[in-house]
């Protein structure tokens, strides 16, 4: 055999070994679920402890394939109400604790009370149960949980705590309220147990809330008046068409459909956890893949296929422009979150378009100096927030300045020329 003939054999020796390997490694490595309504990449423990007094329920990764790994996120998981103690919300929601640890997620449900101050203080409870035992060396959570990245979730009673807890620790950086309700006591004309109008401006990590049409156990829709006042930059809701108020918890819970007075359907139970694992998903692990689930064109198939009905808010804030000399200065509220790469900012003249792509792309930052325009001109703008894929959120109102056309004298400029004078009539 030539030379050659040895060289092409050799090749195709190691081409047939790689392809053996690479089929070997295809099969054995699960990859990891693109849609977050299917199990994610993650095997999933279960354990039981005591936090504050109460029963707890922790679902937690032991072991993740692709883009996940430890440390994970914590989430802590408030159910809604127990109806007298004749239900175990903690039990009720163990689906929704397997599917997001599935997905990457440490995942605390503890049995709660119907009292709402206890109920805050043991979601706090919670919280710190966390960032305890991650750093505590012989415990089943040491080194698992990521402190920098926490978050609440909750349904009915549980929508309304976490959104009360969220509203006073800062420690959260993502929620999500399951058609929450914030009436104490059950169905009926009750007590409110939470002030949105006081308290929800005060939110400011990402809020996601997932609602469902009116109900006997949510006979007001009460997140239609709760999503107005929640004052963080991103947020959005989703209300699932023709969903219950038991469709957010695991399904056939027999108790609350009597009580609530609605059916559960695995496939819109699954359609909650999608929504819901995607906001984590994308606000937590600042996974970028998942912002077509929330604002691109997963969304939109979903909405176009009668699915789900959506608003959503992640327009920049205080948006301003002031003219100088052949500039416009450009300033509005940063929003300080992780998943914001930097802005992207749109300019035009009068009787022009918006052009297609931006004239300006920033960093995570709060102003910008627009220069080199032509004086005595006016010019207007609208801008975004992008992710670090350059999907872009949505746009601001626009604002207009016009620039001056000279540099105006300052009271600089008159010292500057009255210094020298003085000077000369000292010698």
């Amino acid at each position: 055999m030539n030379r050659v003939g040895r060289r092409l054999c050799g090749a195709t020796l190691l081409l047939l070994l790689g392809t053996m390997v690479w089929l070997m490694g295809y099969t054995a490595r699960p990859q990891a679920a693109a849609d977050p309504q299917l199990p994610g990449p993650c095997t999933t423990n279960h354990r039981q402890v005591t936090v504050n007094g109460r029963e707890t329920h922790i679902y937690y990764p032991t072991s993740c394939t692709g883009w996940v790994s430890a440390p994970y996120p914590g989430i802590a998981f408030a159910h809604g109400f127990s109806m007298f103690g004749l239900s175990d919300g903690a039990a009720d929601n163990a689906g929704n604790g397997e599917h997001l640890a599935s997905w990457g997620y440490v995942v605390a449900i503890p049995k709660l009370t119907d009292d709402v101050e206890e109920r805050i203080t043991d979601i706090q409870a919670v919280l710190t149960y966390l960032e305890t035992e991650t750093d505590s060396p012989g415990s089943f959570l040491y080194q698992k949980v990521d402190t920098n990245r926490l978050a609440l979730a909750g349904h009915s009673f549980g929508g309304a705590t976490v959104l009360a807890v969220s509203a006073q620790d800062a420690r959260v950086k993502a929620v999500v309220a399951l058609d929450p309700v914030y009436h104490q006591g059950g169905p009926g004309d009750n007590p409110e147990i939470w002030d949105p109008d006081v308290e929800g401006p005060k939110i400011t990590a990402p809020t996601c809330i997932l609602g469902a049409p009116a109900s006997n156990c949510n006979s007001e829709a009460d997140y239609a008046e709760i999503y107005p006042f929640v004052g963080s930059t991103h947020k959005a809701t989703f209300v699932i068409v023709g969903a219950s108020h038991c469709d957010f918890s695991d399904p056939g819970n027999s108790l609350c459909s009597f009580v609530c007075d609605g059916d559960t359907d695995p496939a819109r139970t699954r359609l909650v956890q999608k929504y819901m694992t995607a906001w984590f998903n994308y606000y937590l692990h600042y996974d970028t893949d998942y912002y077509d689930y929330l604002y691109g064109t997963e969304a939109d198939s979903d909405i176009a296929n009668g699915l789900i009905e959506r608003q959503v808010d992640t327009a920049p804030r205080n948006v301003t422009a002031t003219g100088q000399y052949k500039a416009v200065l450009l300033e509005w509220t940063l929003y300080d979150h992780p998943i914001i790469a930097g802005y992207n900012v749109y300019r035009r003249q009068t009787d022009q378009t918006y052009p297609s792509t931006p004239q300006i792309h920033t960093g995570p930052t709060s102003s910008h100096l627009d220069e080199g325009l032509a004086g005595g001109e006016t010019y207007f703008y609208t801008l975004c927030s992008r992710d670090a894929a350059g999907h872009e959120h949505q746009l601001s109102y626009e604002v207009s300045a016009t620039t001056t056309p000279q540099v105006a004298p300052g009271p600089g400029l008159g010292a500057q020329l009255y210094l020298p004078i003085v000077l000369k009539n000292w010698q």
